[in-house]
C-alpha cells in the first residue's frame, strides 16, 4: 500500500503558482494535446482559454493574463474559419 505522501512539501510548491500560471501551463499541455488532432478543435480550444483568461477575477491573476486572452479570442476565430477539418 501507498504511504501517505507529506502534506507540506506538497503545499509549499502549490503555493508558489498562482492562477494565471497553472492556467498558461494548462493551456500549453492542452495545445499540445489538441494539435494532432483537428484543427477546428485546436481553436475551439484556443477559445475557450481566451475566455477563461479574460473571465478569471483581477484578484487572482494579473492584466498580462487578461491581454493573453484577449489576444486568444482574436486568434482563435481566425483559426477556426481557416481549418478545412
Amino acid at each position: 500500500m501507498l504511504e501517505f505522501v507529506p502534506l507540506q512539501p506538497v503545499d509549499d510548491f502549490v503555493q508558489s503558482y498562482h492562477l494565471g500560471q497553472v492556467l498558461v501551463a494548462v493551456f500549453v499541455l492542452s495545445v499540445l494535446g489538441s494539435f494532432a488532432l483537428s484543427k477546428k478543435l485546436l481553436s475551439l480550444n484556443v477559445i475557450l482559454f481566451g475566455l477563461l483568461f479574460l473571465l478569471v477575477p483581477n484578484t487572482i491573476s494579473s492584466v498580462e493574463y487578461k491581454l493573453l486572452g484577449v489576444a486568444l479570442l482574436f486568434i482563435g476565430p481566425i483559426l477556426y474559419t481557416t481549418a478545412r477539418d
